[in-house]
């Protein structure tokens, strides 16, 4: 029986490693674990491949170039970036992920690095240090910033700090983007709508941070 016990417990921990949630650190500072097959597709009906990641400094677009080395990509002329099977838009010059769209707008969800829990101490009056407009780069040691080598990130990959993250999203209504919030969305609609608004989140009991009820609300706001 004890040795059952035993076999079980190896089997389980076992289990635990396999399924281990991938985590982002200092020096390996992507949203995702590898750099994967992606499109981008820029204005004009053109497209380009290459392996894509997503850096989480500000949630900019790297490729991996012909030399080995990880450049950043501009978001000029980009208007969608697909890598493995998940769509990416930019807005607010931060690369978001495509969640729903409904006659041109869309859902949008940023993974976001919360790097200003990762600054230790504070400034005058309690005040963090990170108060300031400029984030001090340096105490961060990130990754992936000037051109890397692939070959060198790869070998240092799991010597960072983990990095801490925050989930947000995002609504683009006819050109314009908002946080989903209560009073982000109500701030779309006009005093006409306004008793709409209020029978419609009663009736469906929205849950702010759940993509299901985000989708309703997107399809609400697109409703004439």
């Amino acid at each position: 029986m004890k040795r059952i016990f035993l076999l079980n417990l190896i089997c389980f921990l076992g289990s635990l490693g396999l399924y281990a949630q991938y985590a982002p650190n200092t020096r390996w500072p992507y949203l995702l674990e590898e750099f994967q097959s992606g499109t981008i597709y820029f204005d004009g009906n053109k497209k380009s491949e290459a392996q894509l990641n997503i850096h989480l400094w500000a949630n900019t677009l790297h490729y991996i170039h012909s030399d080995g080395r990880i450049f950043e990509s501009t978001d000029k002329d980009i208007i969608r970036v697909e890598i493995g099977d998940k769509a990416y838009l930019f807005a607010g010059r931060q690369l978001m992920e495509l969640i729903g769209e409904s006659n041109g707008n869309v859902l949008l969800k940023l993974s976001k690095a919360d790097f200003d829990s990762m600054q230790e101490g504070t400034g005058a009056y309690g005040a963090s240090l990170n108060s300031s407009a400029k984030m001090d780069l340096t105490s961060l040691d990130l990754g992936g910033m000037d051109k890397p080598e692939l070959a060198k990130m790869q070998a240092e990959k799991n010597d960072g700090r983990e990095i801490p993250m925050l989930t947000q999203y995002y609504f683009i209504v006819e050109g314009r983007i908002v946080e989903a919030s209560k009073k982000q969305v109500a701030g779309l609609l006009g005093e006409e709508r306004a008793q709409s608004w209020k029978s419609f989140q009663k009736e469906h009991k929205i849950k702010w941070k759940k993509e299901d009820s985000l989708l309703k609300v997107l399809e609400f706001l697109t409703q004439k």
